[in-house]
C-alpha cells in the first residue's frame, strides 16, 4: 500500500523531488505517434513554455527537465523561504497572474491591475493560504499537467485523460541522489537512442545550458578541447526555446542558489562523459576526470553507469545514500524502504548535506 504524499512532501520545507507524468496508456501524445501517423512534437514546446512560466511565478526552482515522446521528467526544488520574503503585494500579483479572477478571463493577455492586487493582498488569510500554494509541488505540478491536458484536449476535440495518473514524486535526499538523478533525466534521450550527445539532446535542460554558457563564451576564447570534450553543434539559443536564465543555477553559493557543489564546467563533464559511454553500448573505464567528481559527492565510479541508466527502478519512494534512506524511513516510522541495496551499492556514507 502506497503512502500519502503528504507523509513525505511537508509544506514549510525546503526538499528536491524528482517529479515524472506519463501519457495516458504511454501513448506517444507528445511525439511522433508511429500508430496515427500523426506528430505531436509540438505539444514538447507547450510544456517547456509552461514550465518557464511556472518557474517566474512558483517559488520552485526547475533544476533539470527532459521532455519525451511520451512522458516528462523534472528535478525540482520547493524554495519556502523564499516565498516567505514576498510581500502580501507580490504574492497576491503573482496569483492573479496564475489565476486571474473570473471575470477578468476574458483579457488573460493583460497583467492584474493594481486594484486587483490590493484587493487580494488586503485579505491575509487568503495570503498566507496562497504562500503555500506558490511554494508546494502539487500545484505547481498540477498548473502544469492539467494546462497541457486541456490544450491537447481542446486541438484533439477529446475529453477525458491524457496523463497516465497523478503526477509521481520522488525525494532526492542528498547531494549525491540530487546528482544522480539530474545526469539520469539529461540523459533520457541518450539513453532511448534518439540523440548521440548532451548538445544533441532537444528539449533536455542539458541541452538549454549548453546553449546557454556557449552564447555567453567570447568566439575567442572558446576552447572546447580545452574546457570540456563537447562538440557544440548549435551555438545559438533556439528562439521557441526560453533563455536558461530560468533555470536553477548548476553551482551552489551562499545565498543557496544553485543546486550543486560543483561549476557548470564539471557538470558539462560529468554529463557529456557518461553520456558518450550510454551511447556506445561500451561500459569501460570511467573517464578519469570523472572521478574527484564522482568520489567528492560519494559516488561509487564502479557503479555510476548502472546508477545514472537505472536510476528510476532502483529507487522508489526515495533516493539517496543508505544513511539518507535510513533516516528517512525513521521519519515515516519504516524498518524497510526499497532502495535500501541499491543505496548502499551506488553511494558511500556520509553524503554531502543538500543545504
Amino acid at each position: 500500500m502506497g503512502l500519502p504524499r503528504s507523509s513525505y512532501v511537508k509544506d514549510g520545507e525546503i526538499g528536491v523531488y524528482h517529479c515524472f507524468t506519463r501519457c495516458v496508456r504511454r501513448a506517444f501524445l507528445s511525439g511522433f505517434d508511429p500508430v496515427t501517423g500523426r506528430d505531436f512534437s509540438h505539444r514538447k514546446a507547450w510544456i517547456l513554455n509552461r514550465l518557464h512560466f511556472l518557474a517566474g511565478i512558483f517559488a520552485i526552482d526547475v533544476c533539470a527537465y527532459a521532455i519525451m515522446d511520451n512522458h516528462y521528467h523534472s528535478v525540482l526544488r520547493t524554495r519556502p523561504d523564499l516565498v516567505q520574503s514576498w510581500t502580501d503585494l507580490e504574492v497576491a500579483a503573482r496569483w492573479l497572474t496564475l489565476c486571474p479572477n473570473y471575470h477578468c478571463k476574458k483579457h488573460l493577455q493583460d497583467a492584474p491591475t493594481d486594484q486587483q492586487i490590493s484587493a487580494l493582498a488586503s485579505d491575509s488569510h487568503r495570503i498566507a493560504q496562497l504562500r503555500k500554494r506558490l511554494s508546494s509541488i502539487s500545484w505547481f505540478m498540477g498548473r502544469l499537467n492539467e494546462f497541457i491536458a486541456r490544450q491537447a484536449n481542446i486541438e484533439d476535440n477529446l475529453k477525458g485523460r491524457f496523463w497516465e495518473s497523478r503526477f509521481k514524486c520522488r525525494p532526492l535526499l542528498d547531494l549525491a541522489a540530487i546528482a544522480a538523478c539530474m545526469v539520469y533525466v539529461d540523459l533520457n534521450p541518450i539513453r532511448a537512442g534518439l540523440a548521440p550527445t548532451p548538445e544533441l539532446s532537444d528539449f533536455t535542460s542539458i541541452q538549454q545550458r549548453i546553449r546557454s554558457w556557449h552564447s555567453q563564451m567570447p568566439a575567442q576564447d572558446f576552447r572546447p578541447s580545452e574546457i570540456m570534450q563537447l562538440q557544440i553543434c548549435n551555438p545559438k539559443p533556439s528562439p521557441s526555446h526560453p533563455s536558461h536564465s530560468w533555470l536553477c543555477p548548476i553551482q551552489l553559493d551562499a545565498n543557496y542558489r544553485g543546486i550543486l557543489q560543483m561549476t557548470d564546467t564539471e557538470y558539462f563533464i560529468l554529463v557529456d562523459s557518461s553520456g558518450r559511454i550510454l551511447h556506445s553500448g561500451k561500459r569501460g573505464a570511467i573517464d578519469p576526470d570523472l572521478l574527484p567528481i564522482l568520489q567528492r559527492f560519494g559516488i561509487n565510479p564502479d557503479t555510476w553507469l548502472d546508477t545514472i541508466s537505472q536510476f528510476e527502478s532502483r529507487f522508489h519512494l526515495a533516493a539517496g545514500a543508505f544513511s539518507s534512506l535510513r533516516t528517512f524511513a525513521h521519519q515515516l516510522g519504516k524498518r524497510w524502504l526499497a532502495g535500501f541495496s541499491a543505496a548502499r551499492i551506488a553511494f558511500s556514507d556520509p553524503p554531502l548535506d543538500p543545504a
